[in-house]
């Protein structure tokens, strides 16, 4: 009776499927201080239901031992707490995987985005640049425009000077012909 009752302590309430538990429990009731003993040995069971229709248990098989009863219990808690550390295990496997993949994702999410600032930087970095030469080009035609504002009566003034010659020597060579 300890052992069971350490088994349940141990391990919690297991819930059962088909007859572990449930079919000790009605096998052998076990009386718990402050609680009568009857209790668990007529635990009500909806009709219909695997124990309802086999009806009482032949005298043969309420004889089995105490010690017997205890290590059917352990072996069944012991399976069932089997199954479920498996269970427990896989997740926490998954658990794990998941924590590694997110912090890759957290790394690569942080590697982008100084990517992303150094690609920022280094654009704001150019257009500065070409703002620079730009401005510069403006400079230079604007001191061009001073130059040939300077430069270009005194070189219109030459060019007629010149058409002018050149249509007075040509006239001369025209009449000698």
């Amino acid at each position: 009776m300890l052992l069971l009752q350490e088994a349940c302590t141990r391990y919690g309430n297991v819930p059962d499927q088909g007859y572990g538990m449930r079919v000790i429990l009605r096998l052998w009731p076990i009386p718990q201080e402050g609680y009568p003993p009857d209790q668990y040995s007529q635990e009500q069971y909806p009709p219909g239901t695997p124990m309802e229709q086999q009806g009482p248990m032949p005298p043969s098989e309420m004889g089995m031992s105490r010690e017997r009863i205890e290590e059917i219990a352990e072996a069944i808690v012991e399976e069932k707490w089997t199954e479920k550390k498996k269970d427990f295990d896989k997740i926490l496997e998954w658990k794990e995987e998941t924590i590694t993949t997110l912090a890759q994702l957290k790394q690569q999410i942080v590697d982008l985005r100084a990517s992303f600032d150094s690609l920022h930087k280094g654009m704001l970095g150019k257009i500065s640049e070409y703002d620079e030469n730009l401005t510069n080009v403006g400079t230079d035609i604007k001191a061009m425009e001073k130059v040939f504002s300077k430069v270009l009566p005194s070189l219109t003034d030459s060019v007629n000077k010149l058409q002018r010659i050149s249509a007075a020597l040509t006239g001369k060579i025209y009449k000698k012909i």
